[in-house]
């Protein structure tokens, strides 16, 4: 999953794999609703010593990816719940802010959880049977150089949904992806004095101000759905803000009028994961994941049709 900043100390899991000689299959991945979970592969050839840990041919390997957020346990819950039936290996490079005994079962699918602990377990084991190479594994698994643009390649890319829960109910939603354009805008901010800002506008049927970015490193197989895009942002109105600024009186509320002027724009087509639904008039509304936007009584289109 990439974000703006990658630690060049990462461990690779799909180049640790090939390393202690597990193959992994990347065809045909499982169809789950975006989140924080993503499908890495599936297990081809097992040996009787990695057998032994609970590995078997056929298991779907999962991670969390990195980050400071702690894995909770209600994204391991809804996980398990799109899961297809099966064995799942779960990673989690992630801390845990649960016990795994907590995490329920689900008839027909098998979960082993790999804890950062777990992994440490396994890359020991690994080494001591002589798989892996203590002096040279670093090289080998570890990501030295860093990501060069969180938009490298060509899009769309996928904009990864916002932790927040939403207050909606999404259990008889389906999960689709709506095609979006995102802007990167820079400029400067002028009230009492001048402030240089840089924000990420998303344009999903409505403008929203998102505060961080992030993308799924795969493009969920899911029905795309199109909502109306803002033909020409105004940016000036969306940016400008109301601030405090002290004037040697106390704190007085000022404008800060965004200079279209000083604006410089880069923008992005993506696709952003949502939900759509049905209300009680048998029209359609959306939920856009990624700003957490509500869209009621909207025409959102099928795009293969």
């Amino acid at each position: 999953m990439r974000s703006h900043s990658h630690s060049n100390m990462e461990l690779d899991l799909t180049r640790l794999f090939e390393r202690l000689g597990l193959s992994l299959d990347i065809g045909a991945n499982p169809i789950i609703s975006p989140g924080l979970i993503s499908w890495l592969g599936r297990l081809v050839d097992v040996n009787p010593r990695q057998m032994q840990l609970g590995l078997i041919a056929g298991m779907e390997v999962w991670s969390t990816g990195y980050g400071f957020a702690p894995v909770d346990l209600e994204s391991v819950e809804s996980w398990l719940f799109d899961a297809p039936r099966g064995s799942h290996l779960l990673i989690s490079p992630r801390d845990l802010n649960f016990e795994i005994s907590d995490v329920p079962f689900r008839p027909g699918r098998e979960l082993i959880l790999w804890s950062k602990s777990g992994l440490a377990q396994f890359l020991g084991f690994a080494i001591m049977d002589g798989t892996l190479e203590l002096f040279d594994s670093q090289e080998i698994i570890a990501e030295h150089e860093p990501e060069p643009d969180l938009f490298s390649g060509t899009g769309p890319f996928v904009l990864k949904p916002s932790e927040i829960k939403p207050e909606i109910d999404l259990g008889i939603a389906k999960p689709i992806l709506i095609p979006a354009v995102l802007y990167h805008v820079k400029g400067t901010l002028k009230g009492p004095g001048e402030d240089n800002i840089e924000r990420w506008i998303l344009n999903c049927g409505t403008l929203s101000v998102l505060h961080s970015v992030e993308l799924l490193d795969r493009t969920p197989k899911l029905p795309q759905h199109l909502l109306d895009l803002a033909d020409e942002p105004d940016f000036g109105k969306l940016l400008s803000e109301r601030r405090t600024h002290n004037e040697g009186m106390g704190d007085l509320l000022h404008w800060w009028k965004f200079d279209n002027k000083s604006k410089t724009l880069v923008q992005y087509d993506v696709l952003v994961p949502a939900y759509i639904g049905v209300d009680e008039n048998g029209g359609n509304w959306v939920f856009d994941s990624v700003s957490n936007t509500f869209h009621e009584s909207v025409y959102a289109k099928d795009s293969s049709s």
